[in-house]
Parts: structure tokens; sequence; C-alpha cells
């Protein structure tokens, strides 16, 4: 065990309640009109990450823009409300 800051417990980035992948929190922190792409060389699931996008929205009420890139490299998504 080791004894830390109150800042440094704020720069953890500390997962929220149950499981959640990192794209799962970058995603959910997004801010409005923030935007980010996937390559599919970096995503190692089985399915699309506009999936979890999808359970984000109808969990929170949040409202993102999503889809594939035009050559079929990866993905894009923008926050939107």
């Amino acid at each position: 065990m080791e004894k830390i800051t109150a800042e440094e417990f704020d720069q953890l980035g500390l997962h929220g309640r149950g499981h959640s992948s990192s794209f799962y929190n970058w995603v959910f922190g997004l801010a409005v009109n923030e935007a980010i792409i996937i390559r599919k060389t970096e995503w190692k699931l089985s399915y699309p990450p506009t999936t979890i996008v999808n359970r984000i929205e109808k969990k929170y009420g949040r409202q993102y823009q999503r889809g594939s890139l035009p050559d079929r490299s990866g993905w894009a998504v923008k926050r939107v409300k």
C-alpha cells in the first residue's frame, strides 16, 4: 500500500461502478462536439465500438453521431448532446 495526495488521486482516471473498458470511459468522457477515431488495428473485440456507444446512449441519454470511416479502416464517434 502507498499513501497518495488528493491531486494524485484526482489524476488516476478510475473506473466507475462495475467493469468498464478504457474505451467506454473515453467515449463517456467526451464533451459536446468532441470526436474520436478508432482504427480497426486498435480494436480487438468481435463487435464494433458503435455497440458500446449505443449502450451509453440508451443508459445515460447522451447522443452521438457515429459510423465507419469512408475507407472502412475504422470508426468515428462524435458527441452531439
